[in-house]
């Protein structure tokens, strides 16, 4: 087995992907409120062990889907979705230490004029730890629908609904008990107009070539570039070493580094080469920007 790779296209940077809304088919996923609707109003509501952090956080929101928390919004023409029943679901698959944070009333008042939320990607992310497998990170991008205030309608005249993206890190932590539960919900949102008129961050071959080719002289070139969906690999090497860095591309059409892979063995395996000061430059809990959170749907405060 190998990991060189070779006959590279390297001219796949193009400005017509930035600033379009999405294309992309909602994450396939197995659960609805109505797996889990009772017909009494006292929790616990929800039962089931969720055996990883993928499941715990596909029913996550799966549940939130069909909510909508938009008095004072405009949206709809009349009652919008499940309303605000799904909520306290949902706030039942978060650990008791993020509920001790977050109590009910603030978790449902965060998804204020969101009237629907739509799961767009689901991706492990990196984990920096090697021994503490009670825990797992994955990345995480949702569409929502949202629709201008009361003030915003009166003020502006701004009318009509409209959709906003955010992506991020979700921790998941698996107790012997109640089974994975979400520890930590961290998310950024996405900008259209600011690529590709400005920087270099927002484009998979350009971040690898800047960062490990010309500030760490990690690499002395890019092998090929490989699109797998909205996953793109870039291969890269020096003379002694193997290189393979994982992004995502988000629906405003940034690459966003997922991982850094070194071929050991003739086999990629995650590292975590980017230096303190860089962090920010690849979607982990180590990345400084997500303590930053900026999206007003239960989250962490």
């Amino acid at each position: 087995m190998t990991c060189l790779y070779y006959n590279s296209n390297l001219n796949e940077y193009s400005t017509k992907r930035f600033r379009r809304p999405s294309k992309c088919p909602p994450v396939d996923n197995p659960y609805v409120f109505a797996d889990f609707v009772k017909d009494y109003d006292a929790p616990p509501f929800i039962n089931k062990i969720f055996k990883n952090g993928k499941d715990v956080i596909l029913a996550y929101f799966g549940i939130l889907a069909n909510a909508s928390n938009m008095p004072g919004y405009l949206g709809g023409c009349g009652s919008i979705g499940d309303s605000l029943l799904p909520y306290p679901y949902a706030y039942e698959l978060l650990t008791p230490s993020l509920q001790a944070q977050m109590p009910l009333e603030e978790f449902i008042h965060s998804f204020q004029g969101i009237g629907h939320i739509t799961l767009l990607n689901l991706h492990k992310a990196f984990h920096p730890g090697t021994t503490n497998f009670n825990t797992c990170y994955y990345m995480f991008e949702i569409e929502s629908i949202t629709g201008p205030s009361a003030l915003e309608q009166l003020t502006t005249l701004r009318i009509g609904s409209y959709f906003v993206y955010h992506y991020g890190i979700i921790s998941t932590t698996f107790n012997a008990v109640s089974g994975w539960k979400i520890s930590k919900i961290s998310s950024l949102p996405e900008d259209f107009l600011c690529a590709p008129d400005h920087g270099w961050i927002y484009s998979a071959t350009s971040l690898v070539t800047f960062v490990y080719k010309d500030w760490y002289e990690l690499i002395t070139q890019i092998d090929q570039v490989k699109h797998e969906g909205n996953i793109v690999y870039v291969y890269a090497s020096n003379p002694k070493a193997s290189y393979r860095f994982d992004f995502i591309r988000i629906t405003n059409g940034y690459d966003i580094l997922l991982h850094e892979n070194v071929c050991i063995k003739g086999t990629f395996q995650k590292m975590n080469l980017l230096k303190p000061q860089d962090q920010q430059l690849k979607l982990s809990i180590l990345n400084p920007d997500l303590n930053l959170n900026f999206s007003n749907f239960g989250l962490q405060k």
